[in-house]
């Protein structure tokens, strides 16, 4: 895990030369990078007087730099023992603030809520030391110090009350236990009199609607628009429960609501035509996205709509005004005419478009997507010159993206050989991240060198153990082309506890389960994660599971809408023809 500071970039002898000067100089101030402030907490604490450290002590200077010294070997854990014992024998909030993100990147977090807590106490009227003690509170089970920390927030942020509830909300609604957090909420309601408070029912509604509870959230935010109906974002939440219950008529009033009062927000605006193109109301929603001033996102994003409305007159001509529009961005104008052009499949003047965004950061974007379109119409050597440019002119910045997307395009164009001995020529000249590495390791196991894709995959795991992706796709691999299967267990289950809710994760579940023999466990995984994205290889699974335990027409469905998706998978076909059955 990467330190937020400098233990990355320290050296042995920087950080005991800095030592010997600071016992020297005991009355200079230590100071901490702002760049972990929270982004909503810096604004508000930027008007306060500059801030003047107290002298420190020979003892608080050493735990200091020998936690500098620690985290510079790697031992996060311990560096963080020795800054939370400077932080305890100081004075000094900087040095607090310093010993919690410290315990924070070694994910230490019962010390992170003790340095949190002493950061508190030593500068009461910090939004960020009070939000912080309070999240690391939570995580460690302290809903009494975190219930404090809160009504502190509440106390010093009561001149934006609004924005005060809000991180009340973003920070509960990460409380393990429900039944304690919405009793601390009630808590906090009852001391600060808010039991009328618009904001603070909204912020009681967005707690239980993230833990769960929709209808009783549903209910509260009704509760709060009884007394304020001007408030077009609890207008937009309750829109949102609306849909998660299936109320349309519900979500489409509130959305309404929203809009009317908040014409030009984008986000309202956006979800609101969203919906009504999901209930058949396309002028409706063509309607709603007229009212946002005119820019390339709008634009595009008006086209997309007419497209999905199947009125694809209105679509050409919103695309013919990008010429002249004149918008001010022309890099984003071009980058956005040219997602359109894909969108009507005018690849040629995609292409076209893509090759006039000279910068910014839709640069990489624009030149892959250039690249593949001009793959796409035929010309490979061509589009392979102008990854080749980009690496010319842009040096190392985007050099890992553009071998991939050369080594996609030479696959594409069937030659899998050719872009693999690419990517091991990239690696063997080049200091290799780990997209480059998990690239090799995917064609390799295209090519049946899973020896090779395996080492690949284990550096990675090696350089980034809780790299999620890595982890799966090696225990997925050895699942599915070896009897490794306990292995494959082991590998995939790690994956699923940092990523739980990610649907190629479950799959892997359901199928290493499966391998395993756990049917019902296979088909409850593989069912979660065809709900969640219905991609023809997940099908491809369930349908397999359901056959085998000779559920035939269920299995058909499955594999029928999995067709429907993705006619050409792979994965799929290989299914379909190892069983005989033909849809």
């Amino acid at each position: 895990m990467n330190l937020t500071y400098c233990f990355t970039n320290c050296t042995r002898p920087f950080a005991l030369l800095a030592l010997v000067f600071l016992l020297g100089c005991q009355a200079v101030p230590v100071t901490v990078e702002s760049q972990a402030e929270d982004v909503n907490s810096a604004d508000a604490e930027s008007a306060a007087p500059e801030y003047e450290a107290p002298p420190v002590n020979a003892d608080v200077m050493y735990r200091v730099m020998s936690g500098e010294v620690l985290g510079a070997d790697g031992l996060t854990s311990e560096a963080a023992y020795e800054y939370l014992e400077a932080a305890m024998n100081s004075e000094d909030p900087a040095i607090a603030a310093r010993a919690t993100r410290i315990a924070l990147a070694a994910q230490e977090f019962q010390l992170a809520a003790m340095a949190a807590d002493r950061w508190a106490l030593l500068k009461p009227d910090s939004i960020d030391a009070r939000q912080t003690a309070a999240r690391t509170m939570l995580v460690v089970g302290d809903y009494a110090g975190a219930e404090h920390q809160l009504s502190e927030l509440l106390v010093i942020m009561q001149h934006d009350l609004a924005r005060a509830w809000s991180l009340v909300a973003d920070i509960l609604s990460n409380g393990a236990n429900p039944e304690k957090t919405g009793q601390l909420v009630n808590n906090l309601v009852e001391i600060h009199d808010a039991e009328r408070v618009p904001d603070a029912i909204f912020a009681r509604s967005v707690i239980a609607g993230r833990g769960g509870e929709l209808q009783r959230s549903m209910t509260l935010a009704d509760e709060a628009l009884a007394i304020d109906p001007s408030r077009a974002d609890i207008h937009a939440w309750s829109g949102r429960l609306a849909v998660n219950l299936d109320q349309q008529d519900k979500a489409l009033g509130h959305y309404r609501a929203a809009w009317e009062l908040r014409p030009a927000d984008r986000r309202i605006v956006m979800a609101y035509a969203e919906l009504l193109r999901r209930n058949d109301q396309s002028d409706e929603a063509q309607e709603a996205l007229a009212t946002l001033d005119d820019s390339p996102e709008t634009r595009f994003a008006r086209i997309a709509f007419a497209l999905d409305s199947n009125h694809q007159d209105l679509a050409v001509e919103l695309y013919r005004e990008f010429e002249l529009a004149g918008y001010s961005d022309g890099d984003e104008a071009a980058f956005q005419a040219a997602q359109a052009a894909e969108l009507l499949g005018l690849s040629d003047e995609a292409i076209g478009w893509y090759a006039n965004v000279s910068g910014g950061p839709r640069l990489l974007v624009a030149s892959l997507r250039r690249a593949y379109l001009t793959a796409d119409n035929g010309d490979v050597d061509g589009a392979r010159r102008l990854l080749s440019e980009l690496r010319d002119s842009e040096g190392n910045e985007f050099r890992s993206e553009s071998f991939i997307a050369e080594s996609e395009i030479l696959v594409n164009a069937g030659r899998p050989e050719e872009a693999l001995g690419l990517l091991q020529q990239t690696v063997r000249e080049h200091q290799p991240d780990t997209r480059l590495l998990y690239s090799r390791a995917m064609l390799s196991v295209q090519l049946e060198k899973l020896d090779d894709a395996e080492r690949d995959l284990r550096r990675i795991i090696e350089i980034e153990p809780d790299n999620a992706t890595a982890l799966n796709a090696l225990g997925y691999t050895l699942a599915d082309r070896t009897d490794r299967f306990e292995e494959a267990a082991r590998l995939i289950e790690a994956a699923y506890e940092l990523e739980p809710e990610e649907s190629s994760v479950i799959d892997s579940m359901g199928w290493v389960a499966f391998r395993l023999g756990r049917m019902d466990e296979a088909e409850r995984y593989l069912r979660d994660a065809w709900s969640r994205d219905r991609n023809a290889e997940i099908g491809a699974h369930l349908g397999e599971v359901l056959w085998v335990n000779e559920r035939y027409d269920e299995a058909r469905e499955i594999w029928t809408d999995a067709l429907q998706v993705d006619p050409q998978n792979a994965v799929l076909t290989e299914t379909l023809e190892r069983f005989g059955v033909d849809l």
